[in-house]
């Protein structure tokens, strides 16, 4: 999470709407200069423009002021029919509303103030309102309208060729890139408003876009470039002398060492953005900063302190109904419950969590994007064509100058044929081409009609996908969860009103019961929240180097016991090898692996498990020698919306849910997983792993 309220907030477009003064420099001089003109000004006109520069002027010192004044050169515009004031005055309005956190005013005053400037045809002060209007929808419901908006703008400055609104267009696109979690576009949009901010020296916003550039780094795990813009950004500010943009930076801080695992220096900087919030009554930032002081708790592990953090972050995000980083509150929050064992509560907050980002209008969005992107794609296939034509006509124009050069040296009859040949060979040229981009426009729409069919194929397989993952997991918690506490509750009931039952000789195996229901219970339970984690995408992948015999060592000696009680013996190849890879994942892979194994081995039964390197992987396999299975077991095994499910050879009980997450946690490595197995011939179980470059 960075500290970027989503948008840009146009500070050099108000200089440029306004045509004030300079926000920063000896402000108190200028104010007291425009005090004492306004009390000698008589042309009303002129009242209003020095209202609106002191307006200006306030706007970073008392927003209250600010507000003041801009109402002033409103109310006075109004009676006199100024458009111009009254238009820059409800921009002002909205302005100093958005910077205080009221949305809602913010937004209606905007709205007016585009009514007027779309009157007077301003195309410079309508371009601030489209970006700032789109900017306010932003926070709320309406998400695919406030990225109409920053579309808009961004083609009103495209068509004027109006640079230094482009900065702003491009940034806000990229947060939209940035909730989908498409960090990649994302990062391309920020590099192009920083390129566009850089071209125009725009200062504040370069500084802007290194925070924006340094938090998608994070996500990418580039952390050597993010803190490089970081950087950037830190060197910066002193040029611009903007406490809010000083916050920003910070913040920007507070999340890289959070994200580092540096926590002391992460509470260091929570202390100063706090410390500096407070002494300019910056309020606006209290939600982020909440919900980071939460974020470092939860690393801290001290979840209750960081429920409560993020609980305010959530309830004034509500308030404000800011809606746009709910999504990630209610994730994170669920994780401090999940770590408190109030598994129930977390699973609330991932569902919640679903519903906020539900109400940003994902599918909406990505729509709007695929449309946007379209249109690009258009812009530039019609800007070829132009350059082409022009080529084509230039050349034209070359070759028809050379030949009258040459023709005037000839005989006028050869002339006559030249001109009427060449007449004709550049019909024929021209008739050629357009039959070629013709053929080229059809094979492009035919290219394109096939990959959406492919695309329509895929979404297709995904929907039925997700549809078997729902019914597999309402299966689970409908019958497979619902079993051991069944059990438990019957044994429970059985000790609590059999009084005799507690002193008699099947007290051993009524305990050894419940024992197994709670374990059975606990393991499914556990499995289910590792699944949801791959579902939701929060899951984090840390790979490391490790020997793979570390983990072959810790399943064994956890599993010694059980099998003990089968007569099985498990054996560990000599051959040691070292893997890089997530060492929790790969541990949760073999740990169900030997598990299956042992649960589906006869009496007295081998198990072995292997290592092996084959080119730049290692393949580890799970052997054994028990019941195996068929070829339409093997080839349902891996599949979610297909139920494999059998007793194991001491009718233990199993949902199939452990051999997904085996799969999705060996992709992640980037692996394989396969099987091989015979009825009565036993199973081997193979994944693959990179091997380690140390």
């Amino acid at each position: 999470m960075r500290n970027r309220s989503k948008h840009i907030l146009l500070s050099l477009l108000f200089a440029i709407v306004v045509g004030g003064l300079p926000v920063f420099g000896n402000d108190t001089i200028q104010i007291d200069s425009l005090k004492t003109a306004v009390k000698t000004e008589t042309n009303a006109e002129n009242i209003v423009d020095i209202y609106i520069d002191l307006s200006d002027l306030y706007d970073y010192i008392n927003p209250d002021s600010s507000l003041a004044y801009a109402k002033k050169a409103l109310e006075l515009s109004q009676k006199i029919n100024y458009k111009y004031g009254e238009g820059t005055a409800l921009f002002l309005i909205s302005y100093v509303y958005d910077q205080t956190g009221d949305w809602l005013p913010a937004i209606s005053n905007l709205e007016q103030a585009i009514t007027i400037f779309t009157e007077t045809k301003d195309s410079t002060s309508l371009l601030a309102s489209y970006l700032n209007l789109g900017v306010l929808y932003s926070y709320g419901k309406d998400q695919v309208q406030a990225l109409n908006y920053i579309i808009k703008a961004k083609n009103i400055c495209e068509e004027a060729n109006k640079t230094y609104g482009l900065s702003e267009a491009y940034g806000n696109i990229a947060t939209y890139y940035e909730n989908l979690k498409e960090y990649r576009s994302c990062q391309l949009y920020y590099q192009k408003a920083l390129d566009v901010d850089i071209k125009t020296e725009n200062i504040r916003n370069q500084c802007l876009n290194h925070i924006s550039l340094s938090y998608t780094n994070l996500k990418l795990n580039q952390q050597e470039q993010a803190l490089h813009h970081l950087t950037k950004a830190l060197e910066l500010l002193p040029q611009i002398n903007d406490k809010q943009r000083e916050i920003e930076v910070l913040i920007g801080f507070i999340t890289y060492y959070l994200e580092t695992e540096d926590l002391p220096t992460a509470e260091t900087y929570i202390e100063r953005v706090i410390n500096l919030k407070n002494q300019n009554n910056l309020t606006k930032y209290e939600v982020e900063i909440n919900y980071l002081q939460g974020k470092y708790y939860l690393k801290k592990k001290a979840f209750n302190t960081a429920i409560n953090f993020y609980s305010k972050a959530i309830s004034k995000s509500l308030e404000l109904e800011k809606l746009d980083y709910l999504p990630d509150y209610y994730t994170e929050v669920g994780e401090a419950y999940a770590g408190l064992g109030q598994y129930e509560k977390a699973y609330q907050m991932s569902s919640k969590a679903k519903e906020a980002f539900q109400l940003l209008q994902p599918e909406e969005i990505i729509e709007a994007l695929g449309n946007f992107e379209a249109d690009e794609t258009s812009k530039a296939e019609r800007n070829k064509i132009l350059l082409e034509q022009q080529l084509v006509s230039a050349k034209n124009e070359s070759d028809q100058f050379k030949f009258r050069v040459k023709a005037a040296f000839a005989i006028a009859a050869l002339l006559i044929i030249l001109v009427t040949l060449s007449f004709f060979l550049i019909l024929r040229k021209k008739h050629t081409d357009e039959l070629k981009a013709n053929y080229n426009t059809i094979n492009r729409q035919k290219l394109l009609l096939e990959e959406n069919l492919v695309k329509l194929a895929e979404d297709e397989q995904n929907l039925k996908k997700l549809n078997a993952t729902k019914d597999k997991f309402f299966s689970i918690i409908a019958h497979d969860l619902k079993n051991p506490f069944n059990v438990l509750i019957g044994i429970s009931d059985l000790l609590r009103n059999e009084k005799k039952a507690n002193n008699s000789d099947d007290f051993d195996v009524l305990i050894n019961g419940m024992y197994q229901a709670a374990t059975s219970g606990y393991e499914l339970l556990e499995n289910l929240l590792e699944w949801s984690r791959t579902q939701t995408g929060t899951i984090k992948f840390e790979p490391q180097s490790f020997f793979i015999h570390k983990v072959f060592e810790i399943n064994k000696d956890l599993n010694l016991e059980v099998a003990k009680t089968k007569g099985i013996t498990i054996n560990i190849s000599e051959k040691k090898a070292m893997v890089y890879a997530d060492f929790d994942m790969v541990n949760f892979i073999v740990r169900n692996l030997l598990n299956n194994a042992i649960k589906f081995s006869n009496k007295n039964g081998n198990i072995d498990l292997l290592a092996k390197k084959d080119g730049e992987m290692l393949i580890v396999t799970v052997k054994d020698d028990g019941i195996g299975m068929t070829p339409e077991m093997i080839e349902n095994l891996f599949k979610i919306e297909k139920s494999v499910q059998r007793e194991g050879t001491a009718h233990e009980k199993g949902t199939g849910l452990g051999l997904i997450l085996c799969q999705e946690f060996v992709k992640i490595n980037g692996g394989n997983i396969w099987v091989d197995s015979e009825i009565n011939q036993g199973s081997n179980f193979h994944f693959s792993l990179p091997l380690s470059l140390s």
